[in-house]
């Protein structure tokens, strides 16, 4: 038996040693790098070297370079690495992404003037671009201190996928920005750098997201009820310079066609809406409010860059935000629902809010939120107001011209219409336009009153506050 199992192990030793051994295949991990090399990269010509720099292959970019553009690449979700070494002084050294192009893309940029302090929260920002427009006072939010150093290299990784992104700074663990939700109009796009700076060691790693999800993160204010979030607009009309919105300019009803609901945290972004404008404008949005009873509270207002607020046609407040001018609210003039607080009071039952939004710089939008809701019956009402648009539109106001007296008073009211819209005069004053508030109401916003014809009787009431009175027609 001894012999047997001698000779079996000779066998085998043969058979494996006339077997050619199998190798076992090592998997080629890919190179991620991308050249530092002119061919690689779109750039103005004389605004970009390339160079060894500290043991490095590095592009140097020149102040005022515009965009540096890495060719041939297409980014949605994944990890972008690289190294920077600011060259101050410069405003902002910058990386762009999902980038369709200069108008629509997202960035996130250091200013260096507040790098390396751990109290200067615009060390490090994010932001969207609409329609050309940089976005960072709209979304003040996405920033945070940046502790980077001058005359060293800086590591810097962002790690996007679907909503979410992370941004890390010289390896740290803990992201130095965590985004809840990117809020650019792209998912996928080119990569560009701007600014002066050296940049080396470019990663740019489709799909390897880190396990980072792709879900955005909850809005912290959807629970909260005592937001405004759904707004009638009116469009949007040039508002020349140096002029003012006022009484005598508020809109007719028939104007309000078109919806916007706010976004996270309450935000209305006009921007998003409407895109860039190269003049002065002004928008109008209107909402309701149902109260119990005759009530008072308030409303807190963020918005960016100018307001006139009106409630139930009254002007009852003028506010700016106006960053270029110096005339900012915190935070340093970028919109917040802390920007500004008013007293509100409001009647027992409906109560119209008409807000006029004007932009100044960069994004434009507010945000409302009431101090409470009790006492309050329902909000965010609009689709009475764009019901009410669509019936008045085509009113026939012909049927309440004429001539109309009361007794015991000294004048007459006559009623005049011109291209669908009804005018008063008193006394055969110069006649007033007024606004059309329903079927057979009308607003005379100037002396704080309002006309309800009843066509049948021939008759219509004046209410002013709580006087009324009964005119008949002639």
């Amino acid at each position: 038996m001894k012999k047997f199992v001698q000779i079996l192990f000779i066998f085998l030793a043969i058979q494996s040693f006339g077997q050619k051994k199998k190798e076992t295949p090592v998997s080629k991990k890919p190179d991620h790098h991308i050249s530092i090399s002119p061919e690689k990269w779109e750039f103005q010509e004389g605004k970009v070297t390339f160079t060894e720099y500290k043991g490095l292959k590095a592009m140097k970019i020149a102040p005022n370079s515009g965009q540096v553009v890495l060719k041939d690449v297409v980014f949605k979700d994944g990890t972008i690495e690289y190294d920077i070494e600011p060259v101050l002084p410069e405003f902002g050294l910058s990386i762009y992404f999902h980038r369709k192009d200069a108008r629509e893309q997202e960035i996130v940029y250091f200013r260096t003037g507040k790098m390396g302090s751990k109290l200067a929260n615009e060390g490090i920002q994010y932001t969207p671009y609409f329609d050309g427009v940089n976005m960072w006072d709209m979304y003040p939010e996405y920033q945070a201190p940046a502790m980077v150093k001058a005359g060293e290299w800086n590591h810097v990784k962002l790690v996007m996928s679907g909503a979410r992104m992370q941004v890390f700074l010289n390896h740290a663990l803990k992201p130095v920005l965590d985004i809840p939700k990117l809020e650019g109009t792209e998912r996928q796009g080119s990569i560009a750098f701007e600014g002066s700076s050296y940049i080396a060691n470019v990663q740019v790693k489709p799909n390897e997201t880190e396990d980072l999800s792709p879900i955005a993160l909850p809005d912290l204010t959807d629970h909260d009820a005592t937001y405004l979030r759904k707004w009638a607009l009116a469009t949007p009309q040039n508002l020349p310079d140096g002029s003012e919105v006022s009484f005598r300019n508020l809109p007719q009803p028939s104007a309000f066609t078109d919806t916007v609901s706010a976004e996270r945290i309450g935000l209305v972004n006009l921007t998003r809406k409407y895109g860039a404008s190269k003049s002065r404008r002004v928008v109008w949005l209107k909402t309701k409010i149902t109260a119990k009873e005759a009530m008072k509270t308030s409303l807190h207002l963020g918005f960016s860059d100018e307001i006139w607020v009106f409630v139930n046609n009254q002007m009852v407040l003028v506010d700016k935000n106006l960053f270029a001018q110096g005339m900012r609210k915190y935070p340093e003039g970028r919109i917040s629902i802390n920007n500004t607080r008013m007293p509100l009071n409001l009647k027992s039952g409906e109560n119209e809010l008409l807000i006029a939004v004007a932009n100044d710089f960069y994004g434009w939008g507010i945000m409302a939120r009431l101090e409470s809701t009790e006492g309050i019956v329902e909000t965010d009402q609009v689709e009475p107001i764009i019901a009410l648009a669509k019936e008045i539109s085509n009113l026939d106001v012909t049927p309440f011209e004429g001539t109309y007296s009361s007794t015991g008073v000294s004048f007459k009211l006559g009623f005049s219409s011109r291209e669908k819209a009804l005018f008063v005069s008193i006394n055969a004053q110069e006649p007033a336009q007024l606004q059309t508030l329903g079927k057979n109401a009308f607003a005379f916003p100037s002396a704080s009153a309002t006309f309800e014809f009843f066509p049948e009787s021939k008759k219509v009431i004046l209410r002013q506050g709580s006087d009324s009175r009964e005119f008949v027609k002639e």
